[in-house]
């Protein structure tokens, strides 16, 4: 498949992970959260984890590798979780672990880096992406080699020790351009070194919101992951994104899904997921998908950062 001469941004869902919806939702009473999504018996909620792949001139970039394989089911770094299907998303569209230049981390919890290293048949661990170079913040990067006794079934050394021993790590502090349209830029809030990703096509931009807005519900302010490092910081950052998203007509993501639309339906689709207005069925459908999301993709013209310091 040939590169275009401008990053192309699309969305890969790479696995689903049933998680506590007292975890999902934090302070949220179920009474509430309950109305949006149902949860099963063992009050676990669906929730689609996805990875971005852009087309960029200067080789293929991918935004988050999802879980991997390395971890068993089993553990609680993995709960009840579906094995990736990253490298399969990546073979349908031509694509080879090899030929990926660039993997940007938005943060560095297993269920989204995992799989950006493998275990080979003798059990040693390396990177999947042999010719890339993976982008990952300090804080980020700090965190996940020494986790608070909160946060330490989140992290798994194996996903980030390999690309230090093999000089694939860059570390990166603040807004940072990573190629010529791409940047990173700090979205702090649900871990330390939390990190969007943004890139340009054209008249087009895209940014990947990493775990900023698990499901349309999180839209919500006041509605944040009981994991949330900083619950406060979080719920400044996503109003300021909301503020950004409206003022300069950003084209969002529905959540859960592949397909674009206008920023204008963000407070409508928040709306819907707490029962305060109807919307057309379309939008419903939106709405309904938005269950079973682990990002959001917005479209964003050159402004201030989103990003609470």
């Amino acid at each position: 498949m040939a590169k275009s001469s401008k990053p192309y941004a699309r969305l890969l869902r790479v696995s689903t992970t049933r998680i506590d919806g007292g975890s999902l939702f934090g302070a949220t009473p179920k009474e509430n959260w309950e109305k949006f999504v149902s949860p099963d018996r063992q009050n676990r909620i669906a929730i689609g984890n996805f990875s971005m792949l852009i087309d960029h001139a200067d080789g293929w970039i991918l935004v988050n590798a999802g879980p991997g394989d390395k971890a068993p089911l089993s553990l609680d770094v993995a709960p009840m979780r579906s094995r990736s299907s990253l490298i399969r998303e990546l073979k349908e569209i031509g694509l080879m672990a090899k030929d990926i230049a660039t993997v940007i981390y938005t943060h560095m919890h297993d269920e989204h880096v995992g799989g950006g290293t493998h275990m080979t048949s003798s059990g040693r661990v390396l990177p999947t992406f042999p010719n890339a170079r993976y982008i990952v913040h300090k804080d980020a990067l700090e965190q996940a080699m020494h986790p608070s006794e909160r946060s330490r079934h989140l992290y798994r050394p194996d996903d980030h020790e390999p690309l230090l021993e093999n000089d694939q790590m860059e570390i990166v502090s603040g807004t940072t351009e990573v190629c010529e349209g791409v940047w990173v830029e700090p979205a702090v809030g649900p871990t330390p070194g939390h990190q969007i990703v943004i890139c340009q096509n054209g008249q087009s931009t895209y940014a990947f919101l990493g775990s900023l807005v698990p499901t349309s519900m999180h839209l919500w302010a006041g509605v944040n992951c009981a994991t949330d490092w900083n619950p406060e910081a979080t719920a400044r950052t996503k109003n300021e994104m909301k503020r950004q998203a409206n003022v300069e007509n950003w084209s969002v993501a529905p959540v859960g899904s592949d397909t674009w639309v206008a920023a204008s339906e963000l407070e409508g689709l928040a709306a819907f997921s707490i029962g305060q207005t109807q919307i057309p069925s379309k939008k419903k459908q939106r709405a309904k998908e938005a269950t079973t999301s682990d990002s959001l993709l917005v479209r964003r013209s050159s402004s201030s950062p989103i990003s609470v310091r």
